[in-house]
């Protein structure tokens, strides 16, 4: 009876020191594999988001060469070859718009084909001379990368024509086409997977899968069917697939240019199998322990308790945000290996933080950048038309000084160099901007005013031009009376103000509150002049900053700049 109570005393005091031990094993494993899972969905909806922003980057590119050529002159004139001088002009049209096509063709390692259709002379000028390059039928309405199946090789595609939006086919002078075979996206996908990035392909509901060269249709077929649920509105995300032999982490990023999904897995079961094995064999080691003794039970608390609470304390940190932690006195036997991982773990996290920060300030940098070249003037033709009139009736003084103001004011926007200029240098742009559509509109006046202490101040480029160009566009056009401009810099209580006001017809408070939602939107889709200029404000100094709209006292509206000193991060 004695012995039965020691050995009753023995079980019990392995029972107390192994539920504790098994307890935090099992908030250990639990916190290794969320940790784990999480940080797998974080690299590869990273890469996916990565190959994703390549593809777009792609068809991004080729739609620029599609606005190029539309707004070439040489092609449109090709269009209308009665117009041309002789038939040497023509030739050399016709060759400048060839070398262009093969140019812009020739750019990048994805190749596209690109063309130029003029159904009324039926000239076609196109990039790749094979006689299957272009589909025998062209769709009678404009497209935007269009998926079309072929027996040959199936391929994207989009039309614009000219004029735009052409109710029947005879009706447009000219069409562009750009076509995009899938032998590239293809490529494309089979590398992304050599790399170690799963079995990526493309899918869009209702159509075939654009599958990579060497992909798992067994797999790919399990996982469609579920990718039906994807909501339409989800730019990305991941959903978890159980199937008979394993699970699977599904992440899909949607493309912006075509619309379809860039799905890629990862086989989560087969990926956690180490670690599963390992909670199987610590529970078999923890039952054998179950029938030592307490010297046993003295060596289990020292070798596994001990290890595994600094292992828990270093994983709250981690949690806190303190990735900097590290495992130091690593203990003899099977846990190093897991403390190594720990301290692997924790370095990669560290470093992916690191990473996502750096892509930030790229991503901010660029989108400076790709808001600055958004900003351009568009009336070189009517001032030119304004100079040969007055040629013609022999105003030269008149043809001379639009002439010299035209030079000074693309002078000023056309040069490269610094992003920043003074502020007087800004206002004279205004000011010679404003002094040829004096002279084109003839309906105007205007008065700039500026505090002497803010002309050296350094200002973004082509920063006040849009709001004046506003200002001619939309509040004289439905105005008969004579109309006044007036542009104010001042600075108060450390901001700096630059306000552009006019004389128009006004503006109706929903109609205001209408443009202020546009203006300090963060959808990107929508897009505008003042949104533009808000936007490269806070950028450059801060969420402070920014424009800001109003009734102006000349009766019109008043649009305001504000800043101060203080530069922003970006």
């Amino acid at each position: 009876m004695s012995r039965f109570s020691i050995f009753t005393k023995l079980i019990a005091t392995l029972l107390i020191l192994l539920i504790p031990i098994l307890f935090l094993f099992g908030v250990s494993n639990r916190t290794s594999t969320r940790v784990l899972t999480d940080e797998i969905s974080k690299v590869k909806q990273y890469q996916i988001e990565t190959l994703a922003n390549q593809l777009d980057q792609l068809f991004f590119r080729l739609d620029t060469y599609k606005k190029m050529l539309y707004e070439s002159t040489d092609v449109r004139n090709l269009a209308y070859p009665d117009l041309l001088d002789d038939v040497l002009d023509k030739y050399r049209i016709n060759r400048t718009v060839s070398e262009e096509i093969n140019r812009l063709a020739g750019y990048g390692d994805w190749k596209a084909v690109i063309a130029v259709l003029y159904p009324r002379t039926g000239i076609v000028i196109k990039s790749n001379s094979s006689l299957n390059a272009l589909p025998k039928e062209l769709p009678a309405k404009d497209t935007f990368w269009q998926y079309y199946s072929d027996p040959n090789e199936d391929y994207f595609m989009e039309i614009l024509s000219y004029p735009e939006n052409s109710v029947e086919p005879g009706e447009a002078h000219m069409r562009i086409v750009l076509k995009f075979g899938l032998s590239a996206l293809r490529s494309a996908l089979s590398e992304f997977k050599a790399n170690g990035s799963g079995d990526p392909f493309l899918y869009h509901p209702g159509a075939d899968p654009i599958n990579n060269y060497s992909v798992n249709v067994d797999q790919i077929n399990e996982i469609l069917p579920r990718l039906s649920e994807i909501d339409s509105s989800m730019e990305s995300g991941y959903m978890l697939i159980k199937s008979d032999k394993a699970r699977f982490q599904v992440h899909f990023q949607k493309l912006e240019s075509l619309g379809w999904y860039l799905v890629d897995y990862v086989p989560i079961s087969h990926i956690m199998a180490p670690i599963s094995r390992n909670q199987n064999m610590f529970y078999m080691i923890s039952g054998m322990l179950l029938f030592m003794g307490a010297y046993l039970a003295f060596m289990m608390y020292r070798n596994i308790q001990i290890p595994f609470r600094k292992l828990i304390k270093n994983m709250n940190l981690i949690e806190k945000g303190i990735y900097s932690v590290r495992m130091i006195d690593k203990p003899n036997g099977e846990y190093r290996f897991i403390y190594d991982r720990f301290n692997a773990m924790a370095s990669k996290i560290e470093e992916l933080i690191e990473d996502v920060y750096k892509e930030q300030l790229r991503s901010k940098d660029a989108t400076l950048k790709q808001l600055q070249s958004q900003i351009n003037p568009h009336f070189l033709y009517n001032t030119l038309a304004y100079i040969k009139s007055m040629i013609e009736l022999k105003e030269d003084k008149a043809a001379i000084s639009m002439t010299m103001n035209l030079s000074k004011y693309y002078r000023y926007t056309t040069k490269t160099g610094s992003k920043r200029v003074r502020l007087k240098e800004e206002l004279d742009l205004i000011h010679f901007y404003l002094e040829i559509h004096c002279m084109l509109r003839d309906d105007f006046e205007f008065d700039i005013v500026v505090d002497p202490q803010m002309e050296d101040l350094e200002v973004p480029r082509l920063i006040v031009q849009p709001l004046v160009e506003n200002v001619i566009l939309h509040s004289f056009n439905n105005h008969s009376e004579y109309g006044m401009i007036r542009v104010r810099c001042w600075r108060e209580e450390g901001i700096n103000h630059v306000a552009v006001e006019d004389t128009g017809t006004g503006i109706d408070y929903l109609v205001m509150e209408s443009i202020r939602m546009k203006v300090y939107s963060l959808n990107e889709e929508l897009e505008s002049g003042l949104k533009n200029v808000h936007q490269r404000l806070r950028l450059m100094y801060g969420g402070d900053s920014g424009l800001l709209l109003s009734q102006s006292e000349l009766g019109g509206l008043c649009v305001e700049l504000c800043w101060s000193n203080r530069e922003g991060v970006s």
